[in-house]
């Protein structure tokens, strides 16, 4: 496991990173909109499936950051050597 902070930061960027790609998906404009809201408003926007979704993807991300980094697969210390 790498430092707990690298770890939180990881996972917060690639929380972002799903949270926003999942936003458009399903997103349906209702046929009528009532007078004051917006007409790109979406109907349901399932803000909190998205959520989930995009906890579950960072996590996974995360974990496989973390053993990338860990079991050295590709070193940046070696790259950067090297350069």
């Amino acid at each position: 496991m790498q430092d707990p902070v690298s770890v939180i930061v990881v996972f917060l960027l690639l929380w972002w990173w799903f949270f926003l790609m999942a936003l458009p998906i399903g997103v349906r404009v209702p046929d009528h909109t009532e007078e004051g809201h917006a007409a790109s408003a979406p109907r349901r926007p399932h803000l909190w499936k998205k959520a989930a979704g995009a906890t579950v993807a960072a996590l996974l991300g995360t974990l496989l950051v973390d053993y990338v980094i860990g079991a050295d697969l590709f070193s940046f210390r070696e790259a950067i050597r090297n350069w």
